[in-house]
């Protein structure tokens, strides 16, 4: 699984995922490409790049998959981390992230993101 983490998310996450051999990237390290970017486009990049996007956004992203869906169009799925689990502003929750992000990448879990939406559980 290729995971492309949002805007609010630190690209720490991102780092520490690499160094445990998972193929993760933050939108805020390719800035040419996602920054100031509607969710809509977020979306459509993140599919051309073949990632999954992981994001606290459930509102508008939940939407983008509803709508893909209608379209019958595939994408790499969506994993929503949110609150309580996964606030951004506690801290140690960059480290909650890698834990529960390795963890899935490395499970069967990996499966039901295709395609669909997930949410991270702490691992």
């Amino acid at each position: 699984m290729r995971l492309l983490l949002n805007e609010m998310w630190s690209a720490e996450i991102a780092r520490q995922l690499r160094r445990r051999g998972v193929d993760a990237v933050a939108t805020t390290e390719l800035p040419r490409r996602y920054r100031g970017v509607p969710d809509a486009v977020v979306f459509s990049r993140a599919q051309e790049d073949g990632r999954a996007i992981v994001t606290d956004n459930v509102q508008d992203f939940t939407r983008l998959v509803s709508d893909a869906s209608d379209r019958g169009e595939e994408h790499h799925g969506v994993v929503f981390a949110v609150r309580p689990a996964f606030d951004r502003a506690r801290p140690g929750v960059v480290g909650e992230m890698v834990r529960a992000l390795t963890a899935l990448a490395s499970s069967e879990a990996t499966a039901r993101v295709a395609g669909g939406a997930v949410f991270l559980r702490r691992s």
